[in-house]
């Protein structure tokens, strides 16, 4: 009795033995749970995430079809000359203005020559004309009384043939002797050189006393008031100028000359289109428009106008097709936009960017018609049909 009590007391569990399988099964269950929620935070980790590029768009508005054309071109003077000696002689006066950057009025005497010798050659044809004329009335006395002998029979035929070819001769000596003396008062004429326009003096080559041959330059003049500027202007450019000369009340077409980063001078100059060129240009395939500034070159701009400075040429053009202003960052390569489709993806659509203000440009396109909306966000890779996500449109 006492021998099986016994046993049976050893083979059942301790104390110790029910806490270890407590710790064990609180454990595995532990262990269990923390093996499913890894198993769960794994399985949302790799749901694939929304790459749709999140992009701003702007939507295109029409802007007027009056704008700005721009030309680059170099303002010089509306006339410029070579002054240089007709005759020979010494230089005896001088203006004292005929130094570089002087200026001197229309019609002044800028130089003067000595003029003795044709003063003396003029006194000696006009006397020669003197004596051809006295001849000539001294023959014509002599026809007129040899055609009355002859009349009368008084006298032969051929005296008053004679006669009238004295006096024929006499004629002829006469016209040649004005001539001369027409011919020496343009020589003594030459002798003084004057300004044929309101000049600028740009560089002289003479000094009193200085001996000049004919066709020996003495300086170079610029006029002292209108400049002008020749631009270059493509096909479209040039009907865009002559659809708004069309268009003008006044007859005559405004432009500005403004300053560029080239430029020596910062003075704006206000002009007009005087006319085109018939001629183009070979190498570039442009017509040449002709700018006029009638005050570029006045006193007031002396040392702040040069000729021979680079300036912008902004000439007001009239499109006849629609024109469109659209964000400067929207425009790629200066030609395309990329226009947001109603199913939010990418179409290329091509542009001529003809004119900029402020941070707007304004195009020309036939792809657009005023309803759609052009991306403005630059992204790393921009290719047709791509999808995107415009900000305000996610939810």
């Amino acid at each position: 009795m006492d021998g099986s009590s016994s046993e049976g007391k050893s083979k059942r569990p301790g104390p110790l033995w029910l806490i270890v399988g407590v710790v064990a099964a609180v454990g595995g269950f532990g262990i269990m749970q923390i093996a499913g929620a890894k198993g769960e935070a794994k399985q949302e980790a790799v749901a694939p995430p929304d790459t749709t590029p999140l992009v701003e768009a702007y939507s295109i508005q029409p802007a007027p079809r009056t704008y700005r054309v721009h030309a680059p071109g170099r303002l010089q003077p509306r006339d410029e000359l070579q002054l240089v000696g007709e005759v020979a002689g010494k230089v005896v006066s001088i203006n004292e203005n005929l130094t570089p950057g002087g200026r001197i009025d229309q019609g002044a005497i800028v130089v003067r020559i000595d003029d003795g010798d044709y003063a003396a050659d003029l006194q000696r044809a006009r006397a020669q004309l003197a004596t051809a004329q006295a001849r000539l009335s001294q023959a014509s006395s002599e026809r007129d009384r040899q055609n009355r002998l002859s009349e009368i029979g008084a006298a032969p035929e051929k005296a008053a043939e004679a006669a009238v070819a004295t006096f024929e001769d006499a004629q002829a000596a006469v016209k040649q002797a004005e001539a001369q003396v027409r011919i020496a008062e343009r020589a003594v004429g030459k002798t003084v050189i004057r300004a044929p326009f309101d000049a600028i003096v740009t560089s002289e080559n003479l000094a009193l006393g200085t001996y000049v041959a004919p066709g020996q330059s003495l300086a170079t003049l610029i006029s002292a008031d209108v400049g002008e500027v020749q631009a270059g202007l493509p096909a479209d450019e040039i009907a865009a100028v002559r659809a708004a000369m069309a268009n003008s009340d006044e007859g005559k077409l405004s432009v500005t000359a403004e300053p560029n980063t080239s430029s020596l001078s910062r003075v704006t100059l206000n002009g007009y289109v005087d006319d085109f060129s018939p001629l183009i240009d070979a190498a570039s395939r442009t017509a040449t428009l002709i700018a006029v500034f009638p005050d570029a070159f006045s006193e007031a701009n002396e040392g702040v106008v040069f000729a021979g400075d680079y300036v912008d040429v902004l000439i007001e053009g009239y499109s006849e097709n629609p024109v469109w202003s659209v964000p400067e960052g929207s425009v790629r390569q200066d030609s395309f936009v990329w226009v947001i489709t109603d199913r939010q993806d990418l179409h290329k659509a091509h542009v001529d960017v003809i004119d900029q203000s402020g941070d707007m440009i304004l195009v020309h396109s036939d792809e657009l018609d005023g309803s759609q909306r052009v991306m403005t966000t630059v992204l790393s890779e921009e290719v047709e049909g791509m999808r995107v996500s415009v900000e305000g449109d996610r939810s």
